[in-house]
């Protein structure tokens, strides 16, 4: 499992999560689901991970066809290539 990454005031940014998820379709070559996003953001429920999510689909930092569906989330402008 990745590192959780917060900023000096102990609060995780969407930029945060962003880069965890970047990180993590990387890795894995898919995006990760909400409940491994949480996990890795160290959030403690689905509620607050989806809560981050929305702001950043409303944001345009993430995109969706299928909102709800799980790894159903892009990050707009990366094409990932598994290697």
């Amino acid at each position: 499992m990745q590192k959780r990454v917060v900023n000096t005031s102990g609060v995780i940014k969407n930029e945060d999560i962003l880069n965890m998820i970047i990180d993590f379709i990387q890795v894995h070559g898919y995006p990760p689901t909400v409940e491994e996003i949480g996990d890795i953001a160290g959030l403690k429920s689905k509620n607050s991970t989806w809560y981050h999510l929305k702001q950043m689909l409303s944001a345009g930092m993430l995109e969706t066809d299928h909102p709800g569906c799980a790894r159903a989330i892009r990050v707009p402008g990366y094409i990932f290539v598994k290697g």
